[in-house]
Order: structure tokens, then sequence, then C-alpha cells
């Protein structure tokens, strides 16, 4: 068998790392964005996307009009090196739960919105 240097950095189980802490400035901007999507406040809504997420989140938030959720909630959070993915499900009375998910990524202290989709109706590792 080949040596493999120091046992103990090889054999058996391997030490978890504890969690990493959501950045508060991160869960500000999801909250910050859930209520947006809930007011229809189209606008602002593309000035926290960056890029290619600014038309989906339009759509979506166009979809929405005349629509009456009144709540959130948070059904995931997962990261990726530095960019958090979040599904979330808005609410409302006598209306279809609608489920989307979006990527956060931070850029010059600032969280921005870089991918966003409507989950609703369809089958995902992320539905639920």
């Amino acid at each position: 068998m080949a040596d493999l240097g120091d046992r103990g950095n090889v054999m058996g189980p391997q030490p978890i790392m504890p969690a990493k802490t959501k950045p508060p400035e991160m869960l500000a901007t999801v909250e910050r964005v859930l209520s947006l999507l809930i007011e229809g406040k189209t606008s602002e809504l593309e000035s926290i996307a960056a890029g290619g997420a600014r038309a989906e989140i339009t759509s979506i938030a166009d979809a929405l009009q005349g629509r009456r959720y009144n709540g959130t909630e948070i059904v995931g959070i997962a990261r990726t090196a530095n960019h958090y993915w979040i599904k979330a499900r808005l609410t409302g009375p006598d209306l279809q739960a609608l489920a989307i998910q979006f990527r956060l990524g931070e850029e010059d202290g600032r969280w921005t919105v870089r991918y966003v989709a409507n989950l609703t109706g369809k089958r995902s590792g992320w539905t639920r």
C-alpha cells in the first residue's frame, strides 16, 4: 500500500466545519425583494437585479399585478461560495402559492439578484 502520510489526516471521519452565518444585509435584501414583489414595485426590483435577472424578475412582477399576495415564507437557503440561493413562497387568500427561487450575490457591498425563476407548478429538487 502506498504511504499516505500522517494517517490521522486521511482515515476515519473528517471534521465538519461550523455553519457559516448568513450576512444580515443578504437577509434584509431577501425580505426587500419579497416585499417589492408583493407590492408590485417593478422599477425598484429592476434596481436590485443584475444583468439577465432584470427581465425575468420584471416578468414575474408583472404577472403578479392585480393579485393580492399578503404573506411570504422562506422555504430554504443554500450557499455556493459567496452566493446564496433562496426559495420562497408568496401566499394570499384564495390564491395558489407562488414559489420562486433566486440567487443573490454581493458586489461592492451591495447584494443583487443574479438569477430568478418561477417554480410554481414545476417539479425540481427545490419543490415541496
